[in-house]
């Protein structure tokens, strides 16, 4: 026993030594393997590969420790595809004799991952394998007497990863946090993937498998499941079946995609860029292919689309979806579209076809060509530049609206017709009932507007005629019967001529033109009697609502320029205006006529009107007056166009039944601030206030006269009759004004 435990010792004594003494020539001539494997890399990848530092243990089993581990991008351009503090893997020794690096169990530790792709179809996770000897036959440049080594891993989990993407070509970029990723099995022939990371209060695991990863650049099968959780709730599945492209020549990608999601909001937590609206239980199943050379585009070869209620608001202002589908089984099948939803809070459906499935996809590539495609090279069957046929329906309940045609890059021709029983056109924008409309649009470069959906491109590229007629129409509390217009666009101009309904008793009549045919954009508008809501004329110019009711315009203006101020500056023509049965503001009283005015809220008003001449940057104010029960008041001056400073003279009289009170006050300053006071009014430049007099009676009714002159001798509604005033209100007014203390 004694001599078995003596041996037993210096067996123990002998492998420690032995040990150890590996141990420490393995630890302190590492460099041989770091060479080895940045050369292996640098073959399997054709990228540039760098090791900072490379440890090797060999008890109690083979494993290396690699630390600042790199690998180089696509570009070349200095951002690294792969940046590792420190990697652990365990190392087989029997694969160095046939120069066969082979890692098992590697774990990475916080990598940080950089993947992109450029607008000429590079990315960094297409890899270029050198023109080398794969398996070991000597070849130029290799380290180690010529030979090169090649390098197997069958084993890797990732910690705490630092994703980053961009794409140049589809406009995506954002980064991810991988908790954990583990590949399986990845030098045989069906490697296992699972990997789950956050973003937010959103997280997604993605399972499955796919064909063998060598030889780099093959065609590689994919079974890949995917699925999505918000705050640890599901919120959304899908599923990518397939054969990724390989390199040039080797083959054409063709992949099955599908999804749902139960909200689509809830993608904004990976994608909190996109901004995407509130939308409920989308899915989605396409499926694609590439030519087998991969010379031609992707061809779309299933599209099933589905979507409840989806908020599009963002892009048709008032537009709801309550559901809608899209399907085509083959790329020769017609898209079938069926959309129904609302538009301002009416119901609307869209029903039809746009063409083959093949044809859509080719137009959509024409439009946002892939890589290396030439803008504008849709196909179908190899003609280029093919028309997609359009034929859709839009409809509300008995009555609908068709539109047919072509739709192509380079042009485009639409005709459309039919009624609609109601059209909302949004807040505070007109209503139309039975409205019909019968027109053709051409468009000379679909391709340009669609890039820039502008006015100055869309008259620039547009031809077209229409004529539109409605039934009724309510606007802000006014109403018009039998609307009807002709609306012409040709030769970057557009023209309304006519515009005709009928209106408070009163038949209406207006042309409009908008002309950028020249150097710089011309505005004329014509009015023969039309009536407008006079809110929605305040907010057109920014004004304040000082004044409610309808106004009427008659008159011709017009003017030119890019900017408003040149607009403002370039004003020319006349143009009169009158409300009556109105109101005006108690603040815009004192604003005119000093701030000692009693009014609380607003004055009823009998009448207003004005005209005014446009020219020399200015508006030349001939005509300007009102009458309630208890005010009257008439004037004239002019309002700089450009500095907007004023000049008015204006004469407010205090009606006292049969009598009444006046005085003249200047109004200078501008509209932003308007500086009222007493005007002289009498021999040697005094100063007063007359009561009774000469002038005007507080019987006299001036609304005729002045309606007349503010409609340029045109019909119109008759302002009501002047009621009874009352002492005491008359009393406090001429307190206000000062006549008594």
């Amino acid at each position: 026993m004694r001599v078995k435990w003596k041996i037993g010792l210096l067996a123990g004594a002998v492998v420690l030594a032995l040990g150890g003494g590996s141990i420490v020539s393995a630890t302190q001539e590492a460099g041989w393997l770091k060479t080895r494997l940045v050369d292996a890399i640098e073959v399997r990848t054709g990228r540039q590969a760098s090791i900072g530092s490379l440890h090797v243990w060999l008890l109690p089993y083979p494993w290396v420790e690699a630390r600042d581990v790199r690998l180089s991008g696509i570009a070349q351009d200095g951002v690294d595809m792969l940046a590792v503090g420190e990697v652990r893997a365990r190392l087989a020794l029997l694969p160095l004799f046939s120069h066969r690096i082979a890692f098992g169990d590697i774990s990475v530790i916080a990598p940080k991952i950089v993947l992109r792709r450029f607008a000429d179809g590079r990315a960094d996770w297409h890899f270029t394998p050198r023109q080398a000897d794969m398996q070991g036959t000597p070849g130029g440049n290799a380290p180690s007497g010529g030979m090169h080594w090649n390098l197997d891993i069958s084993d890797v989990t990732i910690r705490q990863a630092d994703l980053r993407w961009a794409d140049a070509i589809s406009r995506l970029s954002g980064t991810v946090a991988l908790d954990k990723a583990s590949a399986a099995g990845l030098d045989g022939t069906a490697p296992q993937f699972d990997i789950h990371g956050t973003k937010g209060r959103g997280g997604f695991g993605i399972t499955g498998h796919t064909g063998p990863l060598m030889p780099p650049g093959s065609p590689l099968p994919v079974e890949l499941r995917l699925s999505y959780t918000v705050d640890g709730h599901a919120a959304g599945l899908a599923h990518l079946d397939g054969v990724l492209k390989g390199a040039q020549g080797s083959g054409g990608a063709a992949l099955r995609f599908g999804g749902s999601v139960g909200q689509l909001r809830d993608l904004n937590e990976l994608f909190p860029h996109a901004n995407l609206p509130d939308g409920q239980n989308i899915s989605l199943d396409l499926a694609w292919a590439d030519s087998a050379d991969g010379a031609a585009a992707p061809q779309v070869q299933v599209l099933h689309v589905r979507t409840g209620k989806l908020d599009l608001g963002r892009w048709v202002p008032g537009a709801t979806l309550a559901n809608a589908a899209a399907d085509a089984a083959s790329p020769a099948d017609g898209l079938a579209l069926k959309l129904d939803g609302q538009m301002n809070g009416q119901p609307l459906a869209l029903a039809g076809t746009l063409g083959t499935l093949g044809q859509v996809a080719a137009q959509l590539a024409a439009f946002v060509p892939m890589p290396g495609q030439q803008a504008g090279a849709a196909t179908d069957g190899g003609a280029p530049q093919a028309t997609l046929p359009v034929d859709l329906t839009l409809s509300q309940g008995g009555s609908s609206v068709q539109v047919h045609g072509g739709v192509s890059p380079t042009r485009t021709s639409l005709d459309g017709h039919g009624t609609l029983d109601h059209v909302a056109m949004g807040a505070d924008l007109p209503v139309f009932t039975a409205m019909g409309v019968n027109g053709h649009v051409d468009i000379a470069d679909t391709r340009r507007l669609v890039a820039h959906p502008d006015i100055p491109t869309a008259l620039a590229v547009v031809n077209a005629t229409a004529d539109v007629q409605a039934q009724s129409v309510q606007w802000q509390g006014v109403d018009w019967t039998q609307l009807v217009s002709h609306v012409v666009v040709q030769n970057a101009r557009v023209t309304f001529d006519p515009v005709t309904a009928q209106g408070n008793g009163t038949p209406q009549a207006g042309r409009m033109v908008y002309d950028l045919s020249g150097p710089t954009p011309q505005i004329a508008l014509e009015a023969h009697s039309v009536f407008l809501p006079l809110a929605a004329i305040q907010g057109w110019f920014g004004l304040p609502p000082d004044m409610r009711g309808t106004v009427q315009f008659v008159g011709a203006i017009s003017t030119q320029g890019a900017t408003t101020p040149d607009r403002r500056a370039n004003l020319t023509g006349h143009l009169g205006a009158s409300v009556v049965n109105g109101s005006i503001s108690g603040a815009f009283l004192k604003s005119l006529l000093g701030p000692q005015v009693p009014v609380k809220g607003s004055m009823p008003i009998r009448c207003f009107g004005t005209h005014m001449q446009f020219a020399d940057d200015a508006a030349h104010i001939d005509l300007l007056g009102f009458e309630s029960d208890i005010v009257r008041l008439s004037g004239h001056g002019t309002i700089a166009m450009g500095t907007q400073a004023l000049d008015m003279h204006l004469a407010p009289q205090v009606l006292l039944g049969g009598a009444s009170a006046a005085s003249d006050i200047a109004v200078t300053g501008t509209l932003a601030n308007p500086r009222p006071a007493l005007e002289a009014g009498y021999g040697g430049g005094r100063y007063g206030i007359t009561i009774g007099g000469n002038g005007a009676g507080g019987d006299e009714n001036t609304c005729p006269a002045l309606l007349s002159a503010a409609r340029e001798g045109g019909a119109g509604p008759a302002a009501p009759e002047k009621k009874a005033s009352k002492a005491d209100k008359v009393m406090n007014l001429l307190h206000g004004l000062g006549l008594f203390r």
